[in-house]
């Protein structure tokens, strides 16, 4: 068995989203108001979602340094940075969906962050992994849905694997 890292060697881990994927998750969640895609890439999200502000490093528009709020924030965050950017995201927005690996949400740090935040975990919505050069970890890929004061159950759906 070989390991295979989770987030691409050299910290390059841009990885974008396929429109097909931000389609999907876009129409499941129907995000509204003010909405942010804090790592655009080349827009799979921000092009679905009309009047979506957006960052990208790239471009000179680094999210962890803006201060507005929103309504929304919905991104595939770079990996390598999932805790830095869930804890920015919650601090700027009251409903969060990343698209990550399902496990990146369970570990214990990241659950007492949520807790400290006051956000629950409302849904993970189950999607198919991208072909290459998507990373072929073997863990489940979800579009994960926080929302801030949230407390009851995760809706867990596979609807997509049936």
């Amino acid at each position: 068995m070989s390991n295979r890292p989770l987030v691409p060697c050299n910290g390059n881990d841009r990885i974008y989203t396929p429109s097909f994927l931000a389609k999907l998750i876009i129409d499941h969640f129907k995000p509204t108001g003010k909405i942010l895609e804090p790592c655009r890439g080349k827009g799979a999200f921000s092009e679905l979602m009309v009047g979506c502000d957006w960052c990208e490093i790239d471009e000179g528009r680094d999210f962890l340094k803006v201060d507005e709020h929103w309504d929304w924030i919905v991104t595939n965050p770079p990996w390598s940075k999932f805790r830095l950017f869930l804890n920015k995201s919650m601090q700027v927005a009251d409903n969060i969906v990343f698209l990550c690996l399902v496990n990146a949400l369970f570990m214990r740090a990241r659950q007492r962050d949520m807790i400290k935040n006051k956000f629950g975990i409302v849904e993970i919505f189950c999607v198919p992994v991208p072909e290459k050069p998507w990373p072929q970890a073997g863990f489940l890929l979800g579009a994960c849905f926080l929302k801030r004061n949230y407390k009851g159950s995760i809706r867990f759906d596979t609807t997509l694997f049936v």
